[in-house]
């Protein structure tokens, strides 16, 4: 399975649970699982709702993939093994905070934390 924590996503999120997603809630946030075949449909979805300065990020089977919503459109990134400067430094400046590396970004989630090894 696949794993994106989401932010920010009304109710129209639970239409994917038709099509084979597991939607979890978590206050007003959302744990989203979907089977790698799913992929391509999750990217289409969460590219709607991304706002510009914002990102999303999904766990997959040999690393995460990141979706950012930039200036000058969205911008995809495949990381393996956590390690990318590039995709750390947007975080960090999106976000305005410093992060160790991209694993301790992702594991600071709970939804994430046992997902991640």
């Amino acid at each position: 399975m696949y794993y994106s924590y989401v932010m920010g996503i009304g109710n129209e999120i639970h239409a994917l649970s038709d099509s084979g997603f597991t939607i979890e809630r978590f206050g007003n946030n959302y744990g989203v699982a979907f089977p790698k075949e799913k992929a391509g449909e999750w990217e289409r979805f969460i590219s709607q709702y991304l706002e510009l300065g914002y990102w999303n990020e999904y766990l997959s089977d040999d690393g995460v993939i990141f979706l950012f919503h930039l200036e000058d459109g969205l911008k995809r990134y495949e990381v393996k093994d956590y390690k990318n400067d590039e995709v750390l430094s947007l975080c960090e400046k999106l976000c305005e905070c410093r992060f160790k590396s991209i694993k301790d970004m992702l594991k600071e989630n709970h939804y994430y934390s046992d997902k991640i090894d």
